[in-house]
């Protein structure tokens, strides 16, 4: 018990002094007030006036002031009004002491000027120490808070600058894979596309085996470099949202992928009047990621299925793309959308592992979430929340 009492006035002694600000023309009722308060072990500020009140808070601010009603020249009323138009004490509470009877005192008129409590005499020690701390213990959370904005706002702006710094280094890598790496690559491809050309017929089946082993190598490479500026891009520019209806931008992406696959019948099922707030380029580049995707897993499928819709769950709507193709385990959930990451060989399904990568990175940039839910042989749905 004596160690923790010990530790409780040593918190108490630690913590920041505020300041009380005490109005009277009366130098014994001014005495009186600070003994009552003393023992708050706050910093106890005199005023002999209401001029004199103005001229302290021309110095500091206080936590809280307790003003005399009547004082000659001008009373406590005119104070109060005074001390409102000034912005950084118009929110300072005030507790008008007087010795008036309340059916005296025109409470109305104190009120309107932004009193929070009347104290008549005789003052009751208790109750106007409890009163005054009340006051004081909210001034200590409003400098804490005011503390913690600044803070945040000092990281925010050290952050921002770390992400602009960061930026620039991805924009700057950008234009090093367009030119400086895939320049070459094109090159390559190009001589190597001249050999099969030129010499093709000439050359033994092993070379030319190897020739084309190196072309669809360096297909695979410009198509990651491809990626790589398409994420790039992304986190790039500003957020345009506006309505955007998803059922009849799906609608187009599936007829465009069936004109580019005809030999395919998929049977799709696009839900009527999909909207969300997005941004519509980005909203399009998703839809066609998540389309293309469950179009190109369904592939060995007799009777392949498609489909685009929405749930409702606990409050929260929920867009999907769902298939029944090869479907995933679980367990790699979350390495789907990572860039370049790919649970199926190259060979049974074509790409570069970037289409679900960006629309993890379109999700994100809307402030939303991406996720999978499948099974291995039972297909797969995306669920997107904007």
């Amino acid at each position: 018990m004596m160690v923790q009492g010990m530790t409780a006035a040593k918190s108490t002694q630690t913590e920041t002094k505020v300041d009380i600000l005490i109005v009277d023309d009366d130098a014994t009722k001014r005495f009186a007030l600070k003994a009552i308060l003393a023992p708050l072990g706050q910093n106890l500020v005199e005023a002999a006036s209401g001029t004199d009140a103005l001229r302290q808070l021309l110095k500091q601010d206080f936590a809280v002031i307790l003003l005399d009603v009547r004082m000659p020249g001008m009373d406590g009323f005119e104070t109060a009004q005074l001390i409102r138009q000034r912005p950084r004490s118009e929110l300072t509470p005030i507790i008008f002491v007087t010795a008036l009877a309340s059916a005296e005192t025109d409470m109305g008129r104190g009120y309107d000027l932004g009193a929070v409590d009347f104290v008549f005499a005789p003052v009751v020690p208790t109750i106007m120490r409890a009163k005054v701390t009340v006051f004081v213990e909210l001034y200590r959370a409003q400098q804490e808070l005011r503390r913690y904005r600044t803070q945040l706002e000092r990281l925010v702006q050290d952050r921002t600058t770390a992400l602009t710094a960061i930026n620039r280094e991805l924009e700057a890598f950008s234009y090093s894979v367009s030119h400086d790496l895939r320049a070459p690559l094109l090159a390559f491809d190009g001589l190597n596309r001249s050999l099969l050309d030129d010499y093709g017929e000439k050359l033994d089946p092993r070379a030319k085996d190897y020739l084309q082993r190196m072309r669809r190598a360096s297909e695979r490479m410009t198509s990651v470099f491809d990626g790589l500026q398409t994420l790039f891009r992304l986190t790039s520019g500003e957020i345009h949202r506006e309505p955007c209806d998803i059922s009849a931008m799906a609608s187009e992406i599936v007829e465009e992928i069936r004109a580019a696959d005809p030999e395919r019948n998929v049977q799709v099922g696009i839900a009527e009047a999909l909207t969300v707030s997005a941004d519509p380029r980005l909203a399009r580049i998703l839809l066609t990621n998540l389309i293309s995707n469950a179009w190109k897993f369904t592939a060995k499928e007799a009777a392949a299925r498609v489909e685009v819709g929405a749930e409702v769950v606990d409050g929260d709507t929920r867009l999907f793309v769902r298939d029944n193709g090869v479907g995933f385990d679980m367990i790699y959930a979350h390495k789907l959308f990572g860039a370049f990451q790919r649970l199926h060989s190259q060979s049974e399904f074509p790409g570069v592992g970037i289409g679900l990568a960006t629309v993890r990175r379109i999700v994100n940039r809307h402030g939303g979430r991406a996720w999978a839910e499948g099974a291995v042989g039972e297909g797969a749905t995306f669920y997107f929340v904007f």
